[in-house]
């Protein structure tokens, strides 16, 4: 499926009258009301997803230079434009945990505020959270929440219409008990035979038999998707959330480079399930061991270990999933290759004091309870998941994160779709992008400058076909197509340099896994590609034209232009311009403060 041609054609002439119509207007509303002219004929695509940097939102702490610039540095390593860079103010970058009333008076505004201020809201999916914000939010009667978890369900309303986030969940002998369901989760049950591993706990992990059986994998994950289910609504409030962290903001910026170095490599190190080290810890052991099983019998490197060896070493591992108490040498015994993920299930391997070294830096971490996740990261793993208070042992997440990641789900969605719960004590690092079981498309612009009102042409190609091309200015969608080639005009000014994102989004293709219940299997990640380039307009050709100056600028005096204006502004024009300017100076008010100053 293409564009119209004549929709093109309309769009350039239309872009071409409009530059002239508002030159010597402040830019800023200049630029607005071009890209409002240019739009308006072009009728926005419906295909957007597999995540990409038009899709997440980075949050921060304004108060700590080292959290501002991982945040830049991710930022840079994904092509995520400014505007999708948030900065919060307020909190102390040493504070381990935070009050809900300061949460929901400082952190919960702001991330709002940024939310709203993006061009394109409704395409932020993925939220990164970075070092140097709370980990944990305290809520009123002794319940407590991971800080991404809170941020996760954000906005989201229970039956009774009140607000997820902020609420404790019910008590269990006299435990707190995870109780709101992730509605992105993929359930199942295992059949007879499926597993050759018994454990008492297991009954609430077993959703890769459901995955092997099912020959329809999820769609890609998209926020604004129907979140709606009997007892809440997350429609457009339920977002991936994971944090860039570590030991230290070294480790968070490892993660970066981790993350983007791994996409489309095609890891043949161990798909690793370990037991665990008792029946409690161990709760995930059968779905494991037929995790591990079924990944080997379709050509891949599953592997089932047991019994459970806390002194583990020698391993090059993809992915490492296990559960003990204490797993200091077994974390730091085995190689990780970039796009590793990891979890191990126990109660405390993410609660606030498992980040924080000695005061030299020498002790890592300097109290530490159980064993802390960010072990994993100081040993190279891309990935690590753990929770920041008692959890109980039905919600890590599931033995099928592994065989989404290797359908070529990114990290993040991976760990979503297995994951049965929300806003509860669950924390994730790392970059939600990192992709190793899939080619990203390859994409490329024809220039990277232009007269102004010519057109540019974006080009991409993937092994499966491209699905559709988006073109971002400045971080506002300007056009594409829904094919391998898109006609592109990149508004603004002679002279001007602008940030523009082409964005591809590859097709999905069959693939077969000998040895399932389903072999024919249909995954459908929607893998995005893009190229970043600042964009020079350039000066516009002398053409000839009796109506422009030499330098192809105004129309000459005596122009006939019979509204008056002496630009040759149409009433219709004038209330456009006036529109758009009222329109630019308010979205100017609600970016950050920072860059207004």
């Amino acid at each position: 499926m293409t564009s119209d041609s004549s929709v093109h054609d309309s769009t350039v002439g239309i872009l071409a009258a409009s530059t002239r119509i508002v030159k010597g207007l402040p830019r800023r509303i200049a630029l607005a009301l071009v890209l409002s002219l240019t739009v308006v004929p072009m009728s926005v695509p419906t295909v957007r997803a597999g995540g990409g940097p038009m899709n997440v939102l980075v949050l921060y702490n304004a108060a700590d230079p080292d959290a501002a610039g991982v945040a830049r540095y991710y930022a840079d390593a994904r092509s995520i434009p400014d505007a999708q860079l948030c900065g919060v103010a307020g909190v102390d970058p040493l504070a381990l945990s935070i009050t809900f009333e300061d949460y929901a008076a400082i952190v919960q505004p702001r991330f709002r505020e940024c939310l709203g201020a993006v061009p394109q809201a409704d395409e932020i999916d993925y939220l990164v959270t970075v070092r140097g914000l709370p980990y944990r939010v305290d809520i009123a009667g002794g319940y407590t929440a991971s800080l991404e978890a809170m941020l996760q369900v954000d906005g989201g309303v229970d039956s009774d219409g009140l607000e997820i986030a902020g609420q404790a969940q019910r008590t269990t002998s006299g435990y707190y008990q995870a109780s709101v369901k992730n509605p992105a989760f993929v359930d199942g049950r295992a059949e007879d035979g499926d597993f050759t591993v018994s454990n008492p706990y297991s009954g609430s992990y077993q959703s890769a038999p459901a995955v092997v059986r099912d020959s329809k994998q999820p769609r890609s994950f998209r926020a604004s998707d129907d979140w709606l289910d009997r007892t809440l609504d997350l429609t457009g409030h339920l977002t991936v959330v994971t944090r860039l962290d570590g030991f230290d903001y070294d480790d968070a910026r490892d993660l970066v480079d981790r993350g983007s170095s791994a996409d489309g490599t095609f890891p043949d190190a161990e798909l690793l399930c370990m037991a665990g080290a008792d029946d409690a810890r161990g709760a995930r052991d059968p779905e494991c061991e037929f995790t591990a099983r079924m990944l080997a019998a379709a050509g891949l490197n599953g592997y089932w270990l047991s019994p459970h060896d806390a002194a583990l070493s020698g391993h090059t591992v993809a992915t490492y999933f296990t559960g003990a108490a204490s797993l200091t040498t077994g974390i730091a015994g085995q190689t990780y290759v970039p796009g590793a993920i990891t979890d191990n299930l126990t109660s405390y391997g993410a609660v606030p004091e498992n980040f924080v070294c000695s005061a030299d830096g020498l002790t890592c971490p300097a109290a530490e309870s159980q064993t802390s996740i960010a072990r994993y990261i100081r040993a190279g793993a891309t990935g690590a998941h753990g929770t920041v208070n008692e959890p109980l042992n039905n919600v890590f997440p599931l033995a099928s994160a592994h065989l989404f990641y290797t359908f070529g789900y990114n990290l993040g969605e991976s760990q979503l779709f297995a994951l049965r719960y929300l806003y509860w004590q669950n924390l994730f690092l790392g970059d939600p992008l990192t992709t190793p079981y899939a080619e990203r498309p390859l994409v490329s612009l024809s220039s990277a400058g232009a007269p102004a009102g010519e057109p540019v042409e974006v080009t991409a190609s993937h092994p499966n076909g491209i699905a559709e091309i988006r073109v971002y200015v400045d971080g506002v969608w300007v056009g594409g197509d829904l094919s391998d080639t898109a006609s592109v005009v990149i508004p603004g000014f002679a002279g001007e340099v602008h940030d523009v994102v082409a964005v591809a989004i590859a097709m999905d293709a069959p693939v077969t896994r000998i040895g399932w219940p389903e072999p024919n299997q249909q995954p459908r990640p929607e893998v995005q590609g893009w190229t970043r380039v600042e964009f020079d307009v350039l000066p516009p050709p002398d053409t000839g034209d009796p109506f422009r100056d030499s330098a192809g600028g105004e129309p000459e005096p005596g122009c006939g232009c019979s509204n008056g204006t002496g630009a040759g502004t149409s009433p219709l024009a004038l209330w456009a311009i006036a529109t758009l300017a009222s329109a630019a100076l308010t979205r100017r008010h609600r970016r950050d403060p920072a860059e207004r100053a």
